[in-house]
């Protein structure tokens, strides 16, 4: 019973191991296409404009910017989070396969022992 209830628990882990390796990778693709996107926006925005900036324009460029830089550290700390979440499953993944390994190693003993009584 333990041993099953171990094995699902470690297969449950895998499984939330895999799922988070997945969404570091998306947030990842997802900050990438988002600095190449800011970069193309910039680089056409500064082609088409010849006239300089007003004050009122800088304010509202200067309030994306940090809009922008805030969703940034928003995205950088979510894919911190969830790398320490793979880190605490991997490592929640390897007491339990050590717990299996106990049991199983239990479960041996107890099948010799009861072995050697049916002998007697």
């Amino acid at each position: 019973m333990d041993i099953n209830a171990l094995s699902l628990n470690l297969e449950r882990a895998k499984w939330i191991i895999k799922y988070l390796e997945q969404r570091n990778k998306q947030l990842e693709d997802q900050e990438t296409i988002m600095e190449l996107r800011n970069i193309r926006e910039n680089q056409q925005t500064a082609k088409r404009r010849k006239v300089k900036f007003t004050t009122l324009e800088q304010e509202i460029n200067v309030d994306c910017e940090s809009w922008l830089e805030r969703m940034l550290e928003k995205a950088i700390n979510e894919k911190n989070m969830f790398r320490n979440m793979a880190y605490h499953y991997l490592l929640r993944n390897m007491v339990c396969q050590g717990r299996i390994r106990n049991l199983k190693a239990k479960l041996k003993k107890r099948s010799r022992r009861k072995k050697a009584q049916d002998k007697i």
